[in-house]
């Protein structure tokens, strides 16, 4: 089970600290990324494709700047994982409910992901400097 404390961490590290990365390769921080997008839709609400690309970009440009991605590969990502439906004409778009889903610990539904991020970044930019040692 993902914790708070873990999911936080993880999400940082991923998608805030140092890039430009791509899209991980492990399964639990793929799911801990997408999970973090999800976090930002209405589960009863259904959404055309624009707003669900658009919904992408923003989560790229505000949650996981670090990650050099395209919304058509991210929302690739949530339909193989079953985290994304989509109708049968491709016109909209909703929660999915995988049958095996990652489990997390319900705190984790309380983060808010932006924040969190804004959080981070703002952390890392007070953190003085490295100066480069000369030995001689």
């Amino acid at each position: 089970m993902v914790s708070p404390e873990e999911f936080v961490e993880r999400l940082c590290l991923l998608g805030a600290d140092r890039g430009p990365r791509g899209f991980p390769r492990k399964r639990r921080d793929r799911e801990i990324l997408m999970k973090s997008f999800l976090m930002g839709l209405d589960s009863a609400t259904s959404y055309g494709e624009s707003e669900i690309n658009e919904a992408i970009q923003r989560w790229n440009r505000e949650v996981v700047p670090a990650i050099e991605t395209d919304h058509v590969t991210v929302r690739r990502h949530l339909i193989d994982y079953g985290l994304l439906e989509r109708t049968a004409d491709g016109q909209a778009y909703r929660v999915g409910f995988p049958a095996r889903p990652m489990a997390f610990d319900l705190e984790v539904d309380e983060i808010d992901v932006r924040a969190t991020i804004a959080a981070y970044l703002d952390q890392v930019k007070r953190r003085p400097k490295r100066r480069p040692t000369t030995e001689g």
